[in-house]
C-alpha cells in the first residue's frame, strides 16, 4: 500500500545515506547502480547533503560526514537517565572485565547509546549501533516484556533477517526463546548478531515497571564459557542494574 504522506525526494536522500553507510563509502556510479537512479539524480542528492555537512567526498568516493556524530551525541546526552546509564555501563565492564552496553528500543530496533570494556577485555569493534531486536540480548529481553500485538508489529515491519547461522528466523522459535527469557529473567545472544560474540542482557525499568532500556555484558566465544554466559554475567547484571534503577529513583530522574 502506498503511503501518501511520504516524500519521495526525502526517501531517496535517506536511501543514499544508508547505502553510503552500508558500503562504507560509495561513488556516484555505485550509488546509482545500487539504487536504480540516474547519476545526475544521485549527484543532486550528494550535493545537497554535502552542502549541509552530511556527506564528504574523497575523490570520487563519498562518506558520511561528522555532522551525524553531532546528532548522535545529542541523542545520547539529551536525557539525564541516559547519562546515568553510561556510568553503570562502565561499572558493569569493570566488574565483568568484559564489554558492556546500554541500549534503548526505538521504532522496533535497538539503538546502542553507550559501551565500555574492562581493562583486560578486547577493545570494542562495534560497527552497528542500530540493530534488529530478535538478534540482540537487549532486544530479546525487551520483546519478552511486550504484548504479542506489539511483537507482531515489529516483525511485520522488520522481519526476522538472518545475520549468522545462530540467528532466530521463525516466529515459533522466537516465541519459545521469549518464554525462556520470561522464566529465567535474562536474555542471551549466543553469536546471533555477530559470529564469535556471546552476550547476556536484562531490561532496566522505572518504579512503575515501564522499560527504560537494557544492559548487557558480553565477551568473545573463545573465552566465554557457558558458566560465564548463563551464571556469572546474569549475576553481575542482576546485582548492578537494580543499583541503576535505585539511583534513578533517588535522583528524581523518573
Amino acid at each position: 500500500m502506498t503511503d501518501s504522506q511520504l516524500l519521495t525526494t526525502t526517501e531517496t536522500s535517506l536511501a543514499v545515506i544508508e547505502t553510503i553507510q552500508e558500503r562504507d563509502g560509495a561513488t556516484p556510479a555505485e550509488l546509482a547502480a545500487t539504487l536504480d537512479l540516474s547519476e545526475s539524480t544521485v549527484y543532486k542528492h550528494l550535493h545537497t547533503l554535502g552542502k549541509h555537512g552530511y556527506v564528504v567526498s574523497n575523490g570520487d568516493t563519498y562518506r558520511l560526514g561528522g555532522r551525524f556524530y553531532h546528532f548522535g551525541m545529542y541523542v545520547r546526552n539529551r536525557s539525564k537517565i541516559y547519562e546515568l546509564a553510561g556510568k553503570y555501563v562502565i561499572e558493569l565492564a569493570e566488574q565483568s572485565n568484559e564489554e558492556s552496553d546500554f541500549g534503548i528500543e526505538e521504532n522496533g530496533r535497538i539503538v546502542t547509546l553507550f559501551d565500555s570494556v574492562g581493562s583486560s577485555a578486547t577493545p570494542s569493534s562495534r560497527l552497528n549501533n542500530y540493530e534488529f531486536m530478535h538478534t540482540t540480548a537487549i532486544g530479546k529481553a525487551i520483546l519478552a516484556r511486550l504484548p504479542p500485538s506489539r511483537i507482531d508489529q515489529i516483525i511485520d515491519r522488520w522481519g526476522l533477517p538472518q545475520l549468522t547461522e545462530q540467528t532466530i528466523t521463525s516466529r515459533a522459535a522466537l516465541d519459545d526463546e521469549l518464554a525462556r527469557i520470561r522464566e529465567r529473567g535474562y536474555a542471551i545472544n549466543d553469536q546471533e548478531s555477530i559470529p564469535g560474540k556471546r552476550v547476556a542482557g536484562v531490561v532496566a525499568e522505572d518504579p512503575s515497571g515501564s522499560i527504560i532500556g537494557g544492559f548487557t555484558v558480553s565477551g568473545p566465544a573463545y573465552r566465554i564459557e557457558d558458566d560465564d554466559l548463563y551464571r556469572e554475567f546474569p549475576d553481575i547484571l542482576r546485582r548492578v542494574v537494580p543499583e541503576f534503577e535505585t539511583e534513578l529513583d533517588s535522583q528524581g530522574l523518573i
